[in-house]
Parts: structure tokens; C-alpha cells; sequence
């Protein structure tokens, strides 16, 4: 279950509007609900409000977590030794 600490760095990183970024990456990575369908955005939302548990599911959440906030380092790098030139 998605912790109270997990849910405000998944605000802080991802935005409030998190559920649009989550759904394709769970589609890329291949993981779909109990019917072999795209989970939907109320099924996200209970998930992460902490009302549904999905271990697959939070597990991919904070891989997307950690990923974005590689990819923001990096573009922060970038920006860094272009604005030094």
C-alpha cells in the first residue's frame, strides 16, 4: 500500500496530475488489470489514495518515480554545462 511519504514525493515528482503519466507507463511496461485491460484512472487514483492495494502496480509507480527523477538530474546536467559555455 502506497504510504502517506510515498504519496507526496509521487506529487512532488510526477505533479498532481500524475495519473496521464502513470497509465502509458504501465501499458510500456506490460502490466494490465485482472481482465487484460489498461487499468483506468479511477482504479490508478484508488491505488495511490491508498483505498486499493496492487503491489505490480506500486511497484511500477516508484520505478516511474525513480526514472523521472534520473531523467530531471540529467536535464538539470545538461542545462548546467550549456549555460557555462
Amino acid at each position: 500500500m502506497i504510504s502517506k511519504k510515498e504519496k507526496r514525493l509521487l506529487i512532488e515528482v510526477l505533479g498532481r496530475q500524475y495519473t496521464p503519466k502513470i497509465m502509458p507507463y504501465l501499458q510500456n511496461v506490460g502490466i494490465k488489470n485482472e481482465k487484460g485491460k489498461q487499468f483506468s484512472v479511477d482504479s490508478i487514483r484508488m491505488i495511490t489514495n491508498g483505498f486499493r492495494e496492487n503491489e505490480k502496480v506500486e511497484l511500477a509507480i516508484m520505478q516511474l518515480i525513480n526514472k523521472t527523477v534520473k531523467a530531471k538530474k540529467a536535464m538539470a546536467l545538461k542545462r548546467k554545462k550549456l549555460s557555462k559555455k
